[in-house]
């Protein structure tokens, strides 16, 4: 059987988006196809996961007790939870078609994820436990791929290629009233919002290569954070709004860095992978 990782991992490469969604801060991340969480300075790594399966993602819920994931471990890609310590894995879906990409509602009570169970990937919607799954998006010829909520929970932001290039959308909990937030020839992909809500920083290529950049709600002020010529990838925002990581191949390898929001002080941890959510 095909790894379906591989498949969606691929999908994401085709849409440009070539890697995959936070005091006393840790940054968690993936590497090596397990999640792990470390000190901001990269010191202090721990490693929830060692089964050895392919993961694109992980997400904590707000009260950081509970983790949301994907991993083939079942032979296909399905979305898992469990506890913040890595114990009590729990299966939430299960088909032959890959889901992945999951993030937890800010109550949490609802993920949002993305599956290409209709043919092509479209962002669904369903209970914590795996239940009562519902369709959001309907557009067969785009790639819809959701990249967070918003902090009071009513909007979901979402990358999509169907103006032609990949943007940044937002949309209503239950699909309605889809607003582009990025408008331009360039690949914008996966926001992470800032925690006063006014906010997200993303990664384009607008300027010929990959970079950060960050921008108001509304997709005004757009402001380039890094510019070098690697690709810089998948920023999150620390949840005091201070930092943001990003992974970057600048040194060779894929790594995991930090810096100022305002893209002052960039820093690598000198560990490996890229940042998915900070957590206390």
């Amino acid at each position: 059987m095909k790894n379906k990782v591989a498949v969606a991992t691929a999908t994401l490469i085709s849409m440009g988006l070539i890697a995959c969604s936070g005091g006393s801060e840790r940054i968690a991340f993936v590497n090596n196809e397990e999640i792990s969480v470390m000190e901001a300075n990269g010191m202090e790594k721990v490693q929830l996961t060692s089964d050895g399966h392919s993961k694109i993602s992980a997400d904590w819920s707000a009260d950081e007790k509970m983790i949301v994931f994907d991993s083939d471990q079942d032979g296909d890609t399905d979305i898992f939870s469990m506890k913040s310590d890595g114990s009590e894995i729990t299966q939430l879906t299960s088909n032959n078609d890959t889901d992945f990409l999951a993030y937890w509602s800010p109550n949490g009570n609802t993920i949002v994820f993305a599956s290409d169970r209709d043919g092509d990937f479209e962002i669904f919607t369903m209970n914590a436990d795996g239940t009562d799954a519902s369709q959001l998006t309907t557009n067969d010829d785009a790639i819809d791929l959701p990249a967070g909520w918003s902090n009071d929970g009513k909007q979901i932001l979402f990358t999509s290629d169907r103006d032609g290039d990949t943007e940044i959308f937002t949309m209503n909990t239950d699909g309605s009233n889809i607003r582009q937030i990025t408008t331009n020839d360039a690949e914008d992909a996966f926001p992470s919002l800032s925690p006063d809500g006014k906010q997200i920083t993303f990664y384009s290529d607008r300027d010929g290569d990959y970079e950060i950049f960050s921008a108001n709600i509304d997709g005004t002020k757009v402001r380039q954070l890094t510019n070098n010529p690697a690709g810089d990838f998948d920023p999150r925002w620390s949840s005091d709004g201070n930092l943001i990581s990003f992974a970057s191949d600048r040194y060779g390898d894929e790594q995991i860095f930090i810096m100022n929001s305002d893209g002052t002080n960039v820093v690598s941890t000198g560990a490996e992978g890229y940042p998915v959510d900070w957590i206390k």
